[in-house]
């Protein structure tokens, strides 16, 4: 029952401006992201043993969201999972940052439209160093023009980010997103694999943030095509993770290792605030709610100067595929 009153309170954010034809999709989608989120927090809270913090937020401008905070857990450093259903009129400095991600439509790059935005963020870091860090996101956005016609797209990403490499883990990744892409078309798995690895580049060291996995991003909102290939992404996030996090949950791990993964954790942080797209959109969007954007973050980071693993060692071994992507299946 708690579950059911929590999607009720999201669902209540769907505003009525919109069409009924495109209110039941984005009702549709937020049901799928909705079902992500309690099977994430739930498999996290089971390995853990401590219980997520649950809160419902309202966002002044229109809409609201639910966060699921895992702090200093047992097994976990931070893991958090958040829904989201926000509208209103988007600002023009929003307008501009989708403008420069490649997501605009010539009609409407001279207004602020009215849009709607539903989606689901999970972000994982773990304590033990040999547990890889996991993100994915799936993402709705609808906009109503001047004219009154409607339009959006569904995006996506989902990505694993380890401290040391473990090939069969990379593999096991890799063809789990690999099989859920091929179930639509062939083409769309060396493509968001391609795009991925270009997307999560940390371009001032020259390195990737983590093996990659898939980004895709402009699906039309209204293919149903479409919205059959973010069932199957949506189906594929806890397959692709869950093995590798059981298996190296209780690993034994050193001062050195422990220290690396903060070294790799200041590189994430890199990442997340001077390339990121989701942090510049959601800082130029009134009312977004600060303490959820920076969720993602690892809550313990390191940085040396000029630091450089040993050559040959394991840390070597992963800086090595961070320079130079390969293909994994």
């Amino acid at each position: 029952m708690a579950e059911e009153s929590l999607l009720s309170y999201l669902q209540d954010f769907i505003p009525d401006s919109f069409s009924q034809k495109n209110r039941i999709l984005a009702g549709r989608f937020l049901k799928l992201v909705f079902g992500v989120r309690n099977d994430m927090c739930q498999l996290l809270q089971d390995i853990d043993g401590k219980e997520f913090k649950v809160d419902r937020w309202i966002r002044a401008e229109g809409g609201g969201g639910i966060t699921s905070c895992l702090y200093e857990g047992n097994k976990f450093l931070n893991a958090n999972v958040d829904v989201s259903v926000i509208h209103g009129h988007m600002p023009s400095q929003a307008v501009d940052q989708l403008r420069e991600a490649g997501r605009m439509s010539t009609a409407w790059q001279n207004e602020n439209p009215e849009f709607l935005a539903i989606g689901v963020s999970c972000i994982i870091h773990a304590r033990n160093p040999h547990v890889p860090s996991y993100h994915f996101n799936l993402r709705f956005f609808m906009m109503k023009l001047s004219d009154g016609s409607e339009e959006g797209w569904f995006g996506g990403v989902i990505d694993l980010t380890p401290a040391y490499l473990v090939k069969e883990d990379v593999i096991h990744f890799h063809k789990t997103l690999k099989a859920a892409c091929d179930e639509h078309n062939l083409s769309n798995y060396p493509r968001y694999k391609k795009w991925c690895d270009e997307y999560f580049l940390i371009r001032h060291r020259g390195e990737t943030r983590g093996i990659g996995g898939i980004f895709f991003d402009n699906l039309n909102f209204q293919d149903e095509k479409h919205f059959d290939l973010m069932q199957s992404c949506a189906r594929a996030i806890l397959p692709a993770y869950q093995p590798i996090v059981k298996a190296h949950l209780d690993e034994p791990h050193s001062e050195q290792e422990d220290t690396w993964q903060l070294l790799r954790y200041g590189r994430y942080v890199e990442f997340n605030l001077i390339y990121d797209n989701g942090t510049k959109f959601g800082l130029f969007m009134p009312g977004f709610r600060i303490d959820t954007l920076f969720a993602s973050l690892p809550i313990t980071a390191k940085w040396g100067y000029m630091v450089e693993p040993e050559p040959g060692s394991k840390e070597a071994e992963l800086v090595d595929v961070l320079r130079r992507p390969r293909d994994w299946v």
